[in-house]
């Protein structure tokens, strides 16, 4: 431990593993340190320290962990969301607990490894449930909260897929919303519209909605109007509309439902000319929404 900007480090905290581990500090909570490493035969699992690594507690049911990461706190909630590639009740997995580590949850599936997760994670600190996750070979993933996930923490052995790997750019399937889409209350929604590339003439785009009301969204139309006249020339996870500048988007067969404090995706690319001026507006089933530009 260094209190002098690293000019001089004095042991402190013993019994801990020493290969392979990883420190992350919680951001502005002095002293908030947990560390996830070792290696099987060993000292392996997860740690948490409140008092700037004087002392370790080691969390109980964690069986190994490889890395931890911080997002966004689930609804109600003050501390961050953890996430952890890690083994937890005898199984591997991506994990996430929202009580600062009593309770987690899976959130992959057998399906969704990617071969070794443990070199990075992290959570989204605007979107609760998002989380990045490092891959052997398999480039950066990234998951969000299915419409039917319960941002409550639920019991470790517990499995429930919720994080999947990012679509690659296609044509939307055929799914269309439903006829009774419910309405957002108004000041209860948000959209997150972040620019994820661009290049000459054309740019990818990734949209999330976020239900900031105590009631569940069946059914979602999104609608915005772009100031540079661009086009959606493909789109994922959703179905578009255009006409001129205009667009809307409703939901798929599959994410129609976003749950109090939840929050669906889809991406799109696009074609621009003389701009790419990112929309200031957005409507989720006829109602405005914060805007939030990433």
């Amino acid at each position: 431990m260094s209190t002098d900007a690293g000019a001089t480090f004095t042991a402190r905290a013993t019994g801990l593993p020493t290969d392979s581990v990883r420190f992350k500090a919680v951001p502005g909570a002095k002293g908030d340190v947990w560390l996830a490493g070792g290696n099987t035969g060993t000292t392996y699992g997860l740690w948490h320290s409140t008092d700037g690594g004087a002392s370790f507690a080691r969390l109980a049911g964690v069986d190994q962990a490889d890395t931890i990461g911080f997002g966004k706190a689930a609804p109600g909630r003050s501390y961050p969301a953890l996430y952890s590639s890690a083994k937890i009740g005898g199984v591997r997995g991506i994990f996430r607990s929202d009580d600062a580590g009593a309770n987690w949850v899976r959130i992959n599936d057998d399906a969704h490894q990617w071969g070794w997760t443990g070199a990075a994670i992290t959570g989204d600190p605007r979107v609760y449930g998002r989380v990045y996750v490092s891959t052997n070979g398999r480039g950066i993933q990234y998951g969000d909260l299915t419409g039917t996930t319960s941002p409550s923490p639920s019991p470790s052995t517990s499995s429930s897929p919720s994080a999947s790997s990012s679509p690659s750019a296609s044509s939307s399937p055929s799914g269309s919303a439903s006829p009774s889409n419910s309405p957002a209350p108004a000041g209860a929604c948000e959209v997150d519209y972040a620019v994820a590339s661009q290049w000459g003439g054309g740019f990818g785009a990734n949209v999330t909605l976020v239900n900031r009301s105590s009631a569940t969204i069946n059914g979602w139309t999104v609608g915005w109007t772009f100031p540079s006249g661009q086009q959606v020339t493909s789109l994922w996870n959703g179905n578009p509309s255009q006409s001129g500048a205009q667009v809307t988007v409703t939901n798929a067969a599959y994410n129609g439902t976003i749950a109090p404090g939840g929050s669906t995706s889809f991406g799109f690319n696009g074609s621009w000319t003389s701009a790419n001026t990112a929309p200031s507006a957005f409507t989720l089933n006829g109602t405005s929404c914060t805007v939030r530009i990433g």
